[in-house]
Protein backbone atom coordinates (compact mmCIF):
# COMPACT_ATOMS: atom_id res chain seq x y z
CA UNK A 1 0.00 0.00 0.00
CA UNK A 2 2.74 2.22 0.78
CA UNK A 3 4.70 1.39 -2.47
CA UNK A 4 1.68 2.59 -4.53
CA UNK A 5 1.60 5.94 -2.24
CA UNK A 6 4.75 6.46 -2.81
CA UNK A 7 4.61 5.42 -6.92
CA UNK A 8 1.85 7.81 -7.39
CA UNK A 9 3.63 10.59 -6.07
CA UNK A 10 7.05 9.69 -7.69
CA UNK A 11 4.93 10.07 -10.90
CA UNK A 12 3.34 13.12 -10.27
CA UNK A 13 6.35 15.02 -9.48
CA UNK A 14 8.05 13.76 -12.48
CA UNK A 15 5.43 15.18 -14.39
CA UNK A 16 4.75 18.18 -13.05
CA UNK A 17 8.70 19.12 -12.96
CA UNK A 18 9.16 20.51 -16.39
CA UNK A 19 6.16 22.65 -15.50
CA UNK A 20 7.29 23.66 -12.62
CA UNK A 21 8.32 26.99 -13.94
CA UNK A 22 4.60 27.61 -15.16
CA UNK A 23 3.43 26.64 -11.31
CA UNK A 24 5.88 29.55 -9.63
CA UNK A 25 4.80 31.99 -12.52
CA UNK A 26 0.57 31.11 -11.46
CA UNK A 27 1.54 31.14 -7.70
CA UNK A 28 3.53 34.27 -8.14
CA UNK A 29 0.92 36.49 -10.18
CA UNK A 30 -2.12 34.88 -7.82
CA UNK A 31 -0.32 36.18 -5.17
CA UNK A 32 -0.09 39.67 -6.47
CA UNK A 33 -3.48 40.15 -7.66
CA UNK A 34 -4.14 39.06 -4.14
CA UNK A 35 -2.11 41.40 -2.37
CA UNK A 36 -3.47 44.34 -4.92
CA UNK A 37 -6.82 43.44 -3.84
CA UNK A 38 -6.56 43.53 -0.31
CA UNK A 39 -4.61 46.63 -0.38
CA UNK A 40 -6.96 48.08 -3.21
CA UNK A 41 -10.21 46.83 -1.10
CA UNK A 42 -9.63 46.14 2.30
CA UNK A 43 -13.50 46.22 3.15
CA UNK A 44 -13.81 45.21 -0.67
CA UNK A 45 -16.59 43.57 -2.16
CA UNK A 46 -15.19 39.54 -2.00
CA UNK A 47 -18.89 38.16 -1.04
CA UNK A 48 -20.22 39.50 -4.11
CA UNK A 49 -17.71 38.39 -6.44
CA UNK A 50 -17.71 34.66 -5.09
CA UNK A 51 -20.46 33.39 -7.43
CA UNK A 52 -19.16 34.97 -10.64
CA UNK A 53 -15.93 33.73 -9.90
CA UNK A 54 -17.76 30.02 -9.11
CA UNK A 55 -19.10 30.72 -12.21
CA UNK A 56 -16.37 30.84 -14.03
CA UNK A 57 -15.04 27.87 -12.56
CA UNK A 58 -18.08 25.68 -12.98
CA UNK A 59 -17.83 26.59 -16.48
CA UNK A 60 -14.18 26.28 -16.96
CA UNK A 61 -14.57 22.60 -14.90
CA UNK A 62 -17.35 21.97 -17.93
CA UNK A 63 -15.25 22.39 -20.68
CA UNK A 64 -12.51 20.81 -19.12
CA UNK A 65 -14.48 17.74 -18.64
CA UNK A 66 -15.88 17.96 -22.50
CA UNK A 67 -12.58 18.82 -23.74
CA UNK A 68 -10.28 16.79 -22.20
CA UNK A 69 -10.64 13.97 -23.70
CA UNK A 70 -9.56 15.48 -27.33
CA UNK A 71 -6.62 17.29 -25.94
CA UNK A 72 -5.33 14.27 -24.76
CA UNK A 73 -5.72 12.81 -28.22
CA UNK A 74 -8.37 10.37 -26.98
CA UNK A 75 -12.19 10.34 -26.83
CA UNK A 76 -15.12 9.99 -24.49
CA UNK A 77 -15.66 5.65 -25.76
CA UNK A 78 -12.02 5.10 -24.70
CA UNK A 79 -12.65 6.43 -21.35
CA UNK A 80 -14.04 2.78 -20.44
CA UNK A 81 -12.54 2.05 -17.08
CA UNK A 82 -13.53 3.70 -13.24
CA UNK A 83 -9.57 4.59 -13.19
CA UNK A 84 -10.04 6.68 -16.57
CA UNK A 85 -13.66 8.14 -15.44
CA UNK A 86 -11.64 9.32 -12.28
CA UNK A 87 -8.50 10.98 -13.56
CA UNK A 88 -11.10 12.95 -16.04
CA UNK A 89 -13.20 14.12 -13.65
CA UNK A 90 -10.65 14.77 -11.45
CA UNK A 91 -8.60 16.29 -13.72
CA UNK A 92 -11.77 18.94 -14.55
CA UNK A 93 -12.69 19.57 -10.99
CA UNK A 94 -8.83 21.14 -10.75
CA UNK A 95 -8.66 22.98 -13.53
CA UNK A 96 -12.20 24.22 -12.24
CA UNK A 97 -11.05 25.36 -8.88
CA UNK A 98 -7.93 26.93 -9.97
CA UNK A 99 -9.54 28.63 -11.93
CA UNK A 100 -12.26 29.69 -9.18
CA UNK A 101 -9.22 30.48 -7.20
CA UNK A 102 -7.32 32.51 -9.60
CA UNK A 103 -10.36 34.84 -10.35
CA UNK A 104 -11.38 35.80 -7.13
CA UNK A 105 -9.30 38.28 -5.66
CA UNK A 106 -8.75 39.34 -9.66
CA UNK A 107 -12.51 39.98 -9.99
CA UNK A 108 -12.56 41.61 -6.56
CA UNK A 109 -9.79 44.27 -7.37
CA UNK A 110 -11.63 45.06 -10.31
CA UNK A 111 -14.88 45.77 -8.90
CA UNK A 112 -13.48 48.22 -6.48
CA UNK A 113 -11.63 49.80 -9.42
CA UNK A 114 -14.54 50.07 -11.53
Amino acid sequence: MLYNLWLGLNIAYEILLPMLWLLVLLAVVWSATLVLALVRAPKGQWRKTLPTSAAIGAIAMALAFVLFPGVAGSSFADINQFADWLFAIGTAVGIGVALWVLTWPMLTWLKKSA
